[in-house]
């Protein structure tokens, strides 16, 4: 049995912006309460607006709300006990790697789900895969083959320093299996159709000879793509063909003031083509421009880029595709079938420590590092003018390309067959794991009564005796205030409390050793006699 344990998502302030972590946790939720096969759809939520998300997706999705189980993932013995596979729409483990630990021989895998994982925030969440429990059975799902290998070089970078700063052989066991992420294929299909074309183009201002090269998504060159590489590439097919070249951009500028730089580089550079930007949410615009399109434009440059949904939405609008040869990009196309690489470059490795000192240094925050590291990323512009070229002066491979490229995300990218991907991968992890036979105590928050022992004057130990030293009238005046039993949660159940206090009054008193011969409990016992002895209801004899 498998588990969702979710965090809210965080979302934009400002009207009309769209994250990318947003739209793949919330896509892949809807697209699990599609095709997913549980009876019940288990979710571990600890915040009020989590639940609110998940039910919104369900509703979405046409779930039944009948099968959606929302349980507490604070209480751990209680509700993640029965299951084999807790599973993160996003890297973060949380704390459920250590949680597990206190499950007293089950043992269940871990599996996330990886999205952009640059910078220091995305290393420490890495970082925790090497320095908590994690085992064999554990996983993180990279959606596409450069991101495992992302990761592989991180981990394999912190085994070196463990090495060097303890002198032990480490390697991560975390498995890095590939699935990419999917859309709803039937939903970009029905955004595409002449009648939608005719009045997208008319909205644009344009004719059916203009030529349309489609970007979509944030307009930054510091978080997402620098876009001198797409005005030079689309003004240099202009020259080539002498074909009425439009460069359509939709999406939103990070900061504001990044509008004015691309609107400025665009007039300096395209002389024969011409740029568009719209905004997104435009009104004009309910279905995107995905029907306005002739080909679809990408030369991502950032290393915060990681699988690439857009390319894949152009593939389920039929459209041919002319990417950078980039991370995830990759993976979607077939050169030269449904699309086109263009060559990137980068500086060698070993040449970039300078540029992650600068957030190590606190000169540049996470979006000043990528940029930075952008700008020393080549993309090949007379190739990607070349793809263009034979797009531009050939209609018939502009649509063979895009009818294959239509039938491949039919094909591989549609949920109905990632969601299945999915379940099989945690029914295979279910599988490797192995019930905890040691429990290992969390030692960012160890046991404060172990920390902190030279605090008090002394302990309690098993040979101190107690007694009752309260009437049962003045036992219930101090338990009817809230200040003296917001703990109980800590102790052993009100039912057996009540029986301890009984046999005590009963007994006029008993060695602590006796307690716990008599009474279950363990460490809440401990915990439940600390407690009433605060009280006063409890006195060392």
């Amino acid at each position: 049995m498998f588990a969702l344990h979710y965090t809210p998502v965080k979302t934009p302030t400002e009207k009309n912006k769209i994250f990318g972590l947003q739209v793949a946790v919330l896509d892949w939720l809807k697209a699990w309460f599609r095709h997913g096969t549980p009876e019940k759809f288990h979710m571990l939520v600890s915040e009020a607006a989590g639940q609110t998300e998940i039910e919104e997706a369900a509703k979405n999705a046409g779930l039944d709300p009948a099968r959606l189980a929302i349980l507490d993932a604070r209480r751990t013995r209680e509700n993640l006990l029965p299951f084999d596979v807790i599973f993160r729409a996003d890297p973060d483990p949380k704390n459920l790697l250590w949680q597990r630990q206190r499950l007293e021989g089950h043992d269940f895998a871990f599996c996330g789900l990886a999205h952009a994982i640059s910078g220091i925030e995305g290393g420490a969440v890495l970082e925790q895969y090497c320095l908590a429990p994690s085992n064999a059975a554990d996983a993180i799902i990279c959606p596409s083959n450069a991101v495992a290998s992302a990761i592989r070089a991180f981990w394999s970078n912190y085994a070196d320093y463990l090495r060097a700063r303890f002198g032990a052989a480490f390697k991560c066991p975390v498995e890095l299996p590939v699935i990419p992420l999917g859309i709803d294929t039937d939903k970009f299909t029905a955004r595409v159709s002449p009648e939608k074309r005719a009045a997208q183009r008319r909205h644009l201002g344009l004719i059916e000879q203009d030529i349309v090269l489609l970007w979509v998504g944030r307009l930054s060159h510091a978080i997402k793509a620098h876009p001198l590489a797409m005005f030079q590439a689309a003004e240099r097919a202009a020259e080539l063909t002498g074909a009425s070249v439009r460069l359509v951009m939709q999406g939103y500028f990070v900061p504001k003031e990044a509008e004015q730089q691309f609107k400025k580089l665009a007039q300096d550079v395209c002389k024969k083509a011409k740029v568009i930007f719209v905004a997104s949410g435009d009104p004009r615009f309910p279905d995107g421009l995905w029907a306005a399109g002739d080909i679809f434009l990408s030369l991502i440059d950032n290393m915060q880029e990681s699988f690439g949904l857009t390319p894949i939405e152009a593939m389920a609008a039929g459209l041919p595709r002319v990417v950078s040869d980039w991370d995830g990009y990759r993976d979607s196309v077939q050169n030269g079938e449904d699309g086109f690489l263009v060559r990137s470059l980068t500086p060698p490795p070993g040449t970039g420590h300078e540029l992650a000192e600068l957030v190590l240094q606190g000169r540049e925050i996470y979006g000043g590092f990528l940029a930075k590291t952008a700008l020393c990323t080549a993309i090949d512009v007379e190739m990607a003018a070349e793809a263009l070229k034979s797009l531009i002066e050939d209609k018939n491979k502009r649509a063979s390309m895009g009818e294959k490229a239509r039938e491949r995300a039919r094909a591989t990218y549609d949920w109905r067959h990632i969601i299945p991907a999915y379940e099989a991968l945690w029914k295979e992890r279910a599988k490797k794991r192995a019930p905890n036979r040691k429990p290992i105590h969390w030692p960012l928050i160890p046991d404060p009564f172990a920390m902190y022992a030279a605090y008090p004057s002394a302990a309690l130990k098993e040979s101190d005796r107690l007694h009752v030293a309260l009437s049962a009238e003045k036992i219930r005046l101090l338990l009817s205030h809230d200040i003296n039993v917001f703990g109980l949660d800590m102790m052993i159940e009100p039912e057996n409390i009540t029986r301890l206090i009984n046999y005590l009054s009963a007994q006029q008193g008993a060695t602590i050793a006796d307690i716990l011969r008599r009474f279950p409990g363990g460490t809440q016992l401990w915990r439940t006699l600390g407690w009433l002895i605060k009280l006063g209801v409890l006195r060392l004899s």
